[in-house]
């Protein structure tokens, strides 16, 4: 069977699929280009009117938005509840988070727990209620890391350990969540050209230093949206526990 033949490997039509951090950056490319393939999506976030501007940039219909902090939430329950409202899901995409650039004099246990409530906490929260059966049957469950996990920069000590956390929850939880056939990686973006990266620019961090290692140079929203999409297809049924990295081959 040929493309012609209407054969579509990443064809996403029947899934409904939940992502975090919809608003702005890698979630809301996200949520455009899973829409582009079909998939439903329920659009979360804190900020309901930049939740919209995305609804508008999307195709397809049987979209959903939902305003939610998950800083602030411990039990995300009542969130899935309404996520599911019209059909369990089969995908989670866990794009929400922060990225402190500060000194070890700064890291203060406040600084701490608020990055680690956004980064981790929440995401180990998602992936609690998602596994619930009342919630899923199965699927696939992304949670965007950053190269960071990987290799560190200066002034990134408590964001580096939060997303070296998610990935290695997400190889434990892989196994865990193998019975209940969820499968669960993490993608490791390299630098992104995204409005916490402009930002990041602003406090001192050089652009131009970090494009010069990242060899095919600095990568759009897409670049992510796209690996999102092959995780959540049937493409990746066989990929699970993994760090998968984005980086245009920035440490090779």
């Amino acid at each position: 069977m040929s493309i012609a033949d209407g054969f579509n490997p990443l064809d996403l039509t029947g899934k409904r699929v939940l992502i975090t951090g919809a608003s702005s950056g890698i979630g809301r490319a996200t949520a455009i280009y899973l829409s582009r393939l079909n998939a439903r999506v329920v659009l979360v976030a804190r900020n309901e009117g930049r939740l919209n501007e995305t609804l508008k940039m999307m195709e397809g219909t049987g979209h959903a938005l939902i305003s939610v902090d998950l800083e602030q939430d411990e039990d995300l329950g009542g969130l899935f509840v309404q996520a599911t409202a019209h059909g369990q899901l089969n995908g989670l995409v866990h794009c929400a988070g922060i990225a402190q650039v500060l000194p070890l004099n700064m890291l203060t246990r406040k600084r701490l727990q608020k990055e680690m409530a956004i980064n981790y906490f929440s995401y180990i929260e998602l992936v609690r209620q998602y596994a619930k059966s009342k919630f899923s049957e199965g699927g696939s469950i992304v949670g965007i890391s950053s190269i960071a996990a990987d290799r560190p920069g200066k002034c990134q000590t408590n964001y580096s350990a939060t997303k070296a956390a998610m990935d290695i929850a997400s190889q434990a939880l892989s196994i865990e969540l193998a019975a209940k056939n969820i499968r669960i990686n993490t993608v490791l973006p390299g630098m992104i050209q995204t409005e916490m990266v402009d930002r990041a620019a602003q406090t001192g961090i050089n652009l131009d230093d970090i494009q010069r290692v990242q060899m095919l140079g600095i990568g759009k929203p897409e670049d992510i949206a796209a690996m999102c999409a092959f995780l959540l297809s049937d493409m990746s049924r066989l990929i699970t526990g993994r760090r998968l990295f984005v980086d245009g081959g920035r440490f090779l």
